[in-house]
């Protein structure tokens, strides 16, 4: 497990301390509250179920509730996700809404993690959720999986969601990730030379969820305070 004292140096980004220098309330401000739902939804009064991929320790995912709940008004039901099970635990030990919020150890790239995502949307006797959300996920799974590992990430994902919440991380987090890496604890990313998205990631990413997942950007947030934008797909 990564400490604060490793200067940022992960594999996967799960970081100990991530919400001490990437605040959940600045990224909250950043949301709109008017595209959440669509009134041609066929679940309009039924609970809003979101998925929240990379909980990390749970912060955001406990203000995204509060949010929604007022936004949506409606029920709002969230499972949080995250490969790293002591994060999890930290979620579920600081969980101020178990009753809506439940937290999870999964690694979403693994086939296990289809079956138990699908039997939470089965308990909500749902095919689908309302919302998917990634926030600051992509670079982590495109690094370690490759091109074709985030195209399927997405893809994946996006069967499971009415709108799909996505905020890429730029080539310069990527740059960032793999000399933190390599200055302190002398490794590399294998799969880092190979990658074929490079420069444009974010641009590649929304051609990917336009053009072959069929999507519409319906809204695009102004820039996080690391020069990130949130982008929502309908």
């Amino acid at each position: 497990m990564i400490t604060n004292g490793e200067g940022g140096a992960v594999r996967h980004g799960n970081f100990t301390n991530y919400y001490e220098f990437n605040s959940a309330e600045e990224r909250l401000k950043l949301l709109p509250n008017n595209v959440w739902t669509n009134c041609t939804e066929k679940h309009e009064n039924s609970p809003y179920l979101v998925l929240d991929v990379g909980c990390n320790s749970g912060v955001l995912t406990q203000l995204l509730w509060q949010y929604l709940s007022n936004c949506t008004g409606r029920n709002v039901y969230i499972l949080g996700i995250d490969m790293d099970s002591t994060l999890i635990e930290r979620a579920v030990t600081q969980n101020k809404h178990p009753q809506y919020v439940r937290y999870s150890t999964l690694d979403v790239m693994e086939e296990s993690a289809e079956h138990n995502i699908n039997e939470y949307l089965q308990s909500h006797k749902r095919k689908k959720f309302d919302a998917i959300c990634c926030f600051a996920v992509t670079m982590w799974i495109h690094i370690n999986h490759h091109d074709i590992g985030l195209k399927n990430f997405l893809q994946n994902l996006s069967k499971l969601t009415e709108l799909f919440v996505v905020e890429p991380q730029p080539w310069k987090c990527y740059q960032t990730a793999e000399r933190r890496l390599k200055k302190i604890k002398n490794q590399t990313f294998p799969l880092f030379l190979e990658l074929k998205w490079r420069t444009h990631i974010e641009q590649e990413i929304e051609n990917f969820i336009v053009a072959n997942l069929g999507r519409q950007k319906v809204y695009e947030s102004s820039l996080t305070k690391w020069r990130r934008k949130i982008c929502f797909y309908r």
